[in-house]
C-alpha cells in the first residue's frame, strides 16, 4: 500500500516540475520561479545531509552555495564564457573543494560548537568574497552572461529551456541522494546521529564518515550555488552571508529533516513565501516565523514528517538501521 501511495505521489510530483513552465505562465508567475525552488530545495538538502541524516546543526552551507556560485561564475567570466556544463563541473567542484578544506577542523566538534565554526567558517568565505573586490566585485558583486549548453553554436538557454537543464540536474542529484541514504554509508550516519558512542565502540571512525557527509553537503551545495548564479546572471558575497545559511536549514527543518523531499517542501513554502506573499503583505516573514514555529513546537518531523506520520513506522523498521544491518553497514562503510 506504502509502496503504492509513494508511486503516486512520485507521478504526481513529475507531472508537476514537468509542466510547471506551463501552468506558472498560466498563474502569471515567471518559470524562474520554479528554476529557484529547485535551486533552494537542492541547497536545503545539502543541509538535511548533516542536520537530517548526520545529525549535526550546521549553519555554513551557503558558504558552499556561495563558493559554488562564485566558482561558475568566474570560469564563464574569465575562462571559458560558453560551455554551461563545464560551469556546472567546476561550481560543483569548488563547492566540494570549500568544504573539503573547512571538514579537518569541524569533523572533532560537536553540539554547538560545531554549528558556531560552520557559521565562523562561512563568514570567512563571506568577508574574503567582499574584499577581494578586483576578482569578486567586492560588496557589488559582477554579473556574467548565462552560458550556452555546450558553446556559442548552440542555442541560448532562455527561461524554460534553463528550467529544464536544472530540472535534469535536480533530479540527478536527488537519484543521488536517494542512494546515498539507503546505502550504508547513509545508514551509518543515522546510526551516528542517534548514538555516536556505540558507533565508536564497534571500532568505526565516525570523524571519517562525518569528513565523507561535509563534503558530499558540500557539493550538492556548490552545485545548487552554480546553477543559481548562472540563473540570475550574477554572483554577489551576500549568497554566502550566515542569514542564507539560515534559511536554508529553516526550509529543511520547515519541511522534514532526515526525509529525502522534506527539505524541497520547504524549499518551495519558504521560496513562495518570500516571492509570492512579500509582495502582498510586509509581515511575510512573520508569518513564515510563526509557521516555523508551529512547526517546531507541534512537528518536530517537519510537515513532510507529520504527513506520513501513519505509515512512518513502517517505514522506520524498513529504513533505520537495526542492530545486525547498522553493524553491517558500518562494517562495509569502514571498510570503503
Amino acid at each position: 500500500m506504502k509502496r503504492t501511495l509513494d508511486t503516486v505521489g512520485m507521478s504526481i510530483l513529475a507531472i508537476v516540475l514537468l509542466g510547471m513552465p506551463l501552468w506558472m505562465n498560466v498563474i502569471k508567475l515567471n518559470v524562474s520561479l520554479g528554476t529557484s525552488l529547485l535551486l533552494f530545495g537542492l541547497a536545503a538538502a545539502s543541509v538535511n545531509i548533516l542536520v537530517g541524516y548526520t545529525g549535526f546543526m550546521a549553519f555554513g552551507n551557503a558558504a558552499f552555495f556561495g563558493v559554488g556560485a562564485y566558482g561558475s561564475a568566474l570560469f564563464s567570466h574569465y575562462i571559458l564564457p560558453d560551455n554551461m556544463i563545464l560551469a556546472t563541473i567546476v561550481g560543483a567542484l569548488t563547492g566540494t573543494l570549500s568544504a573539503f578544506v573547512l571538514a579537518p577542523f569541524l569533523i572533532r566538534r560537536r553540539g554547538i560548537y560545531f554549528a558556531l565554526l560552520t557559521v565562523a567558517f562561512g563568514q570567512v568565505y563571506y568577508f574574503i568574497a567582499y574584499r577581494w573586490s578586483n576578482v569578486t566585485g567586492g560588496e557589488d558583486g559582477f554579473s556574467i552572461s548565462r552560458p550556452h549548453l555546450f558553446g556559442p553554436q548552440t542555442n541560448p538557454m532562455n527561461g524554460p529551456e534553463y528550467y529544464y537543464y536544472v530540472l535534469v540536474v535536480f533530479v540527478a542529484v536527488m537519484v543521488f541522494l536517494w542512494f546515498l541514504v539507503r546505502s550504508p554509508f547513509g545508514l551509518s550516519l543515522r546510526a551516528i546521529s542517534q548514538n555516536e558512542v556505540r558507533v565508536r565502540y564497534l571500532a568505526i571512525n565516525s570523524d571519517r564518515l562525518i569528513f565523507k557527509a561535509l563534503v558530499i553537503s558540500g557539493m550538492v551545495a556548490g552545485i545548487a550555488g552554480s546553477l543559481y548564479s548562472m540563473s540570475i546572471n550574477f554572483a554577489y558575497p551576500l549568497l554566502m552571508d550566515w542569514h542564507q545559511s539560515g534559511d536554508f536549514v529553516m526550509m529543511t527543518i520547515l519541511g522534514g529533516a532526515g526525509t529525502l523531499w522534506g527539505p524541497f517542501i520547504g524549499a518551495i513554502i519558504y521560496t513562495l513565501a518570500a516571492n509570492v506573499l512579500s509582495s502582498k503583505t510586509e509581515t511575510w516573514q512573520i508569518m513564515i516565523g510563526a509557521l516555523f514555529v508551529i512547526c517546531v513546537l507541534f512537528f518536530p518531523k517537519g510537515i513532510l514528517g507529520f504527513l506520513s506520520r501513519p505509515t512512518t513506522t513502517s517505514e522506520d523498521v524498513d529504513t533505520a538501521p537495526s542492530r545486525p544491518r547498522t553493524e553491517q553497514a558500518l562494517a562495509q562503510s569502514e571498510q570503503g
